[in-house]
């Protein structure tokens, strides 16, 4: 299942203290290296979603507690079975819900860059994106988006040369909100190829 939160910096300049009165200390840690307010606000949004989401699942027993994996991808080490990751940007965040690993990434739209797109892209990826005129800056973000959360799957992070990082297993979803759109990758490790 995948949650989203937006509009994450109307949130008051106190949501990080009062996230910290109920967070794991860790995460509280995780949340106070940040300098910027808005930053922190990111952290704490976070980590209430994730509360939110496990209560809709019907899975709460209790705070989320993490710990960290061999490439510090976290997971729950209250929660065993249950997987999950987090993405955010620009007052935006996003979790997705697992019984299996995954990898989530969330970005705005962003203009299209074509000197990003090949930095990006294998020749393959870079033909899809400019294939539909008009459509390359939706295109690149979804490119990237795919990527990004099937690096996030395994937890292996950006560990190679963008162009070769595996793009077709991720699916993507558009969600909208009043102004903008953001474009979602998930990813899970056990699915197949995307056409």
């Amino acid at each position: 299942m995948i949650y989203l939160l937006a509009h994450v910096d109307n949130l008051p300049e106190s949501f990080p203290d009062t996230c910290a009165t109920f967070m794991p200390a860790e995460r509280t840690r995780q949340m106070m290296c940040y300098s910027r307010t808005q930053d922190r606000k990111l952290c704490a949004a976070a980590y209430v979603l994730l509360v939110y989401a496990l209560k809709k699942e019907k899975l709460f027993t209790g705070l989320p507690l993490f710990t960290y994996g061999p490439c510090n991808k976290p997971s729950l080490s209250n929660y065993p079975g249950i997987h999950f990751n987090i993405s955010h940007c620009e007052g935006t965040v996003v979790c997705a819900l697992s019984n299996t690993p995954v990898g989530i990434d969330i970005e705005k739209a962003i203009p299209y860059d074509d000197d990003l797109a090949r930095y990006i892209c294998n020749a393959n990826e870079y033909q899809w994106i400019n294939a539909v005129p008009g459509k390359e800056s939706l295109r690149l973000t979804e490119m990237w988006t795919r990527k990004e959360s099937g690096v996030k799957c395994p937890g292996t992070g950006i560990d190679r040369h963008p162009a070769s990082m595996e793009s077709g297993y991720s699916r993507v979803i558009h969600a909208k909100t009043e102004n903008d759109l953001y474009i979602i990758g998930i990813r899970q490790c056990n699915k197949q190829p995307i056409p």
